[in-house]
């Protein structure tokens, strides 16, 4: 059965399990870019250590990582399930270690040439960055499929359907995304979670 006929029942709750049944339903097909575990990898260094670097890059599977070369999903949720384990102790726990990576990954894609471009055309209006983001995921990854709805001048729900990434991640990249091109107070909720799919509230000052 393939995940997106899955019922939130089916799907378990803890961040442990939940990556474990993401890595059990991801398919060989579905891929991340480079760039993502790079950013990953450096933001484990950021918030830990070159010990935890090197448990990370390890438990991927990969030796190293082009940018825009495509990577199993599956080595990126491993890779994701180590910082976890690595950071917890020191930041809260495993989802908000899952959370913070979520915030630092897209930090450092906006830094690199793509994100930098995604930045200028965004010209400091988190409306215009957020309107970007569907095309901001469709370059790093060969799953799921995002839609911006807007319910006020800034303020928008964010629905995703089958897509891998762990519902906190999300969290923290729409924050990342809204505060780069200039958003105050930024707010992101998750309003429902439903295997891969979900929705989130988002909101800034």
């Amino acid at each position: 059965m393939r995940a997106e006929s899955m019922t939130l029942a089916e799907a378990p709750r803890g961040w442990e399990q939940d990556l474990a049944w993401r890595m059990a339903v991801a398919a060989p097909e579905d891929t991340v870019r480079g760039t993502f575990f790079n950013g990953t990898l450096a933001a484990v260094r950021k918030l830990g250590d070159a010990e935890a670097v090197r448990s990370c890059q390890a438990a991927s599977g990969e030796e190293k990582f082009l940018d825009f070369f495509n990577y199993p999903l599956r080595a990126f949720l491993r890779l994701l399930e180590c910082a976890a384990h690595q950071l917890g102790a020191r930041w809260g726990g495993g989802e908000a270690v899952l959370r913070e990576l979520g915030r630092h990954v897209h930090s450092d894609f906006l830094a690199s040439p793509v994100g930098k471009t995604a930045v200028l055309l965004a010209y400091g209006s988190p409306r215009r960055m957020l309107e970007t983001a569907p095309d901001i995921y469709r370059q790093s990854m060969s799953f799921g499929e995002q839609v911006v709805v807007w319910t006020g001048p800034r303020s928008g729900r964010f629905v995703l359907r089958g897509d891998f990434l762990p519902a906190v991640c999300h969290e923290g990249v729409l924050e990342a995304l809204i505060q780069a091109a200039g958003g105050r107070r930024a707010r992101v909720e998750r309003e429902w979670a439903n295997g891969l799919d979900g929705e989130y509230r988002f909101s800034w000052e």
